[in-house]
């Protein structure tokens, strides 16, 4: 037993030299393995490392006084079958479009958006009681003193039948507001800049990357239904101010 057992024993220790023999092997192999590229490496041209950069944020907003409106207009008869339903929508659609064109609307600033036709039920039991047509268009007003006139001229046509979906109001020259709110946001983005770089001790380098959201705010109006003013009284609008925002994300290269 005592012979066996250091026979195993040897042949244990033998096999521990052997593995740490591989493990050192393997061990000095890999070194070997990165110091035979180092030279293919080394004779090439030196890898540009990652730029000092800074990523700032700027936000220019401008404000101008919204000069078109833009309404939800159209007609809801309600009658005892499909046909008189129809019948009603279609003739007072007709009279609408006539009145506002004569207050002054062009043919190319009235557009159709819906048409539609829905049953009107009774409960308990529930049943049918008629039907409801309904018609409407866009029009789009290029001055908002006559946003009244309109009004009262569809409400005119269609009588408590009228339904005044939404008024928008807008700029007919964005582009000259979006061009402003630009150039405010850029220059926002290069005074934090310039401020990041001189707390860091360094100096603001050229733009290497700039993108930019932008967004409005306008003012909007609420529906009503035979309640607008109709009988000549129109409607009271007030412009406010809409605003385009200009949101620019600039990265900057940082020099010595």
């Amino acid at each position: 037993m005592r012979a066996r057992s250091r026979n195993e024993i040897a042949f244990i220790v033998l096999i521990a030299i052997i593995a740490a023999g591989v493990t050192a092997l393997a061990f000095r192999f890999v070194p070997a393995a990165a110091g035979a590229g180092a030279p293919s490496t080394a004779s090439g041209p030196a890898a540009a490392g990652p730029r000092d950069t800074v990523i700032v944020i700027g936000e220019g907003t401008q404000l101008a006084t919204p000069d078109i409106a833009i309404l939800n207009l159209g007609v809801q008869p309600k009658r005892p079958s499909v046909r008189e339903a129809l019948s009603a929508a279609n003739a007072e659609m007709d009279k609408l479009l006539a009145n506002v064109k004569a207050a002054g609307v062009a043919d190319a600033d009235i557009q159709t958006t819906s048409l539609g036709i829905s049953q009107n039920t009774d409960c308990c039991p529930s049943r049918i009681s008629g039907y409801t047509a309904s018609n409407s268009v866009v029009v789009k007003i290029h001055h908002l003193s006559n946003v009244g006139a309109v009004i009262a001229a569809a409400a005119d046509a269609a009588g408590d039948d009228i339904a005044l979906n939404g008024v928008n109001l807008d700029l007919s020259d964005r582009a000259t507001q979006l061009k402003g709110a630009r150039e405010s946001a850029m220059a926002s983005a290069s005074t934090k800049a310039k401020h990041w770089a001189a707390l860091a001790g360094r100096h603001l380098g050229k733009v290497l990357s700039l993108s930019e959201a932008v967004s409005t705010g306008v003012p909007q109006g609420t529906p009503c239904f035979g309640q607008c003013g109709g009988g000549g009284g129109g409607a009271p609008i007030q412009a406010g101010q809409s605003s385009v925002v200009v949101d620019v994300t600039v990265v900057y290269e940082l020099t010595d």
